[in-house]
Formats: C-alpha cells, sequence, structure tokens
C-alpha cells in the first residue's frame, strides 16, 4: 500500500467535515424515540431503569450474546487476537453507533441495545454459512436479521425470551439486508449505517492491511479519501453522516458527497469479500446437519444455526460425530430445554404485535 500511497490525492478536507459536524450537534433531536413498547404490557423494569437501558442489559446477559465471541466475522477463527470476530465487530458498532447517536441527540440507549444485538442471529462462518443454510432449508427468507429476532424472543432463557421492547427487536432485524422500510425509527436507521462504517474500515485494517489482501488502486484511493488510519476514516464517516443527515432532515449517509464516496468504497470491498473465505463451508455444514439429525434432539437447522464457528469446526472434524462429541461443544448446555423451547419458526421474525 506505501507506493500507491505517494500517488493518491486527497481531496477530502478531512478537518473542515470535523468542525462542521461538531457543530451541528442534536440536530436531529426532534425525532428521537422517547419510549419502547413490549409484548407484555405489565413487566416492569428492575429499579425502574429506562426500557432500552434493561434490553441492554438483558442482551449483554444472553448465551447468544457470549457465543459471538466463537462465531465469524470474515476470517474464520483468526489465529490473531487482532483480526476481529463477531462479537469484537459488534462492539466496535456499539462505539460507532453511540457516538452518531449523542451527536444527532437521537435515543442513545436504543441505539445501543439494538447494537449489542444486531448480529447475535450468524450462523457458523458468517454470510456463505447463512446462503447455505438457505438452500438446505429451502427458505431464502431464512437470514441472520430475523433469526436473531428469533432467538431474542423465542429461544433464549429456555424459550420464553429476553422481553425486549419492540423497537429494539425492530431496529436489530432491519439493521442489514433489504429489510429497511419507511416508517422505522430514526435509531433503527443509525444503526444500519454505523454496522457499515464498522465493518467497512475495520475490514480494511484486516484483511488489506493484516492479511496482505490485494486490492484495487480506486479502492485504495477511496479509503485513504477518508483518512490516514482506521480511526480518522471512522470519524470522517461519522462527520459526513452527521452533516447529510442533518441537512436531509433523517438519518442518512449516500446522497451527498461523502455518502457517495463511501456507498463506492463498499461496493469495492463487496469484491473482496468472497475471496477471503476459503473454507469449504458447504460440506462441512452438510456433515454438521446430517450428524444433528441423527442425534434426533430437535430441529436439527434450528441446532446448526445456534451453533458458533468453533463448535462447528470441531465437530466436523471428528470422523463420525457421535454423541459424546456433541456433548463438548457449548451448543450442549441447551439440550435439557429443548422440549421447553420446542418447534420455532427460524424465518417468521413474530413482531406482529
Amino acid at each position: 500500500m506505501s507506493e500507491l500511497k505517494q500517488t493518491r490525492r486527497i481531496t477530502v478536507n478531512i478537518h473542515y467535515v470535523w468542525g462542521k459536524a461538531d457543530s451541528l450537534r442534536g440536530g436531529l433531536y426532534h425525532l428521537r424515540t422517547k419510549d419502547g413498547r413490549r409484548r407484555r404490557p405489565e413487566y416492569v423494569t428492575e429499579f425502574g431503569v429506562e426500557s432500552f437501558v434493561d434490553d441492554e442489559c438483558a442482551i449483554l446477559e444472553s448465551k447468544a450474546f457470549r457465543n459471538m465471541a466463537r462465531k465469524t466475522q470474515v476470517v474464520t477463527i483468526p489465529q490473531s487476537a487482532m483480526i476481529r470476530n463477531r462479537l469484537s465487530h459488534v462492539m466496535e458498532v456499539v462505539g460507532q453507533a453511540t457516538r452518531l447517536s449523542e451527536a444527532l441527540g437521537l435515543n442513545t440507549n436504543l441505539v445501543r441495545a439494538a447494537s449489542l444485538g444486531h448480529d447475535m442471529g450468524h450462523v457458523p462462518f458468517g454470510h456463505p454459512g447463512e446462503a447455505w443454510m438457505q438452500g438446505a432449508m429451502k427458505r431464502h427468507d431464512f437470514c441472520h436479521e430475523v433469526m436473531g429476532v428469533v432467538i431474542a424472543q423465542h429461544i433464549e432463557r429456555r424459550g420464553r425470551g429476553l422481553d425486549l421492547c419492540h423497537e429494539t427487536l425492530e431496529a436489530m432485524m432491519r439493521h442489514s439486508g433489504n429489510l429497511a422500510k419507511e416508517g422505522m425509527t430514526q435509531e433503527a436507521w443509525l444503526l444500519r449505517y454505523a454496522d457499515k462504517i464498522a465493518y467497512l474500515f475495520h475490514d480494511v485494517n484486516d484483511i488489506l492491511d493484516r492479511l496482505g489482501y490485494p486490492a484495487k488502486p480506486e479502492l485504495l484511493q477511496l479509503i485513504d479519501e477518508f483518512g490516514d488510519n482506521q480511526r480518522r476514516r471512522t470519524r470522517t464517516a461519522r462527520s459526513g453522516l452527521i452533516i447529510e443527515s442533518v441537512e436531509l432532515g433523517r438519518v442518512s449517509f449516500e446522497e451527498l458527497e461523502l455518502g457517495i464516496k463511501f456507498q463506492k468504497l463498499r461496493d469495492l470491498m463487496y469484491e473482496i469479500y468472497p475471496k477471503v473465505i476459503d473454507q469449504n463451508v458447504g460440506a462441512t455444514m452438510e456433515k454438521l446437519l446430517r450428524a444433528l439429525e441423527t442425534f434426533d434432539l430437535a430441529d436439527p437447522f434450528m441446532l446448526l444455526a445456534l451453533m458458533n464457528d468453533t463448535d462447528a469446526i470441531y465437530l466436523s472434524s471428528v470422523a463420525s460425530p457421535s454423541m459424546e462429541a456433541f456433548k463438548r461443544t457449548d451448543l450442549w448446555e441447551i439440550r435439557p430445554y429443548l422440549a421447553e423451547i420446542g418447534k420455532v419458526d427460524l424465518c417468521d421474525p413474530d413482531l406482529n404485535w
């Protein structure tokens, strides 16, 4: 990257952008979500804490949250602690979303809760694993965005769920893909962009810098338009989002100059992602599914979707996966509760309440 850097021209005055964003603090306060509603109206938060603070605590205490530490972000089971896993990615999203929410005057407690839970529905091996699940289930509506809401409502706490607010669950579900819709909270829109800001720039760190994957000069030029290191780049992106959002009167980061550059950067990074995963995900997932079918404990697709990468790699490495091998996985812990959890539709977010 260093040789190409000499030929790149920086056309964005990032210090001007940072300063302008700082002057717009609280610009969307009038659109702030004031409170949440729950499935059980009689639910009372402990000590009377604010609804979304209660949601954040519930997610932090969940099995699904802890399980993300052993799930793929981009690189499966990285050997270096400096390369992100799914949980470290989530915490960076929390950081991006918190700064943005505070700057715009939105409900930071809602943003933090939804950020913490937004990726808990990922299956082993990230997006390639999800694509395999869609084909194997013959359900193209299966996705991690919905699966996270399913876990939060129908799998956690022996099937009783976490009792999260509708606004938290909807923001979790609509953080990615084609599930965004008019009328969702500004905090939900904010999470969509905070997620992208976090993963694009930390993936530049991990994929291009640490792993040394080659990149087009056009991509390298765009990256440096935002700054010469990750902290400067994310600050520039946050500043661009704040400026665009206040100017348009809604959370947005794809219509003005920096937003357009950011979307282009995303498009170019998506040309690299398929080259990074080199595991035979299909063969591994197929072997796991067949083993889970023979165990006959519950819906094998549900068990596979709940498995983390560490356990998936271990179980698939066993010549003939047995119940004894399965007992060594983290998933074994929920086995006593499977009858209480019962049959769950993994593609139904169940938010019509």
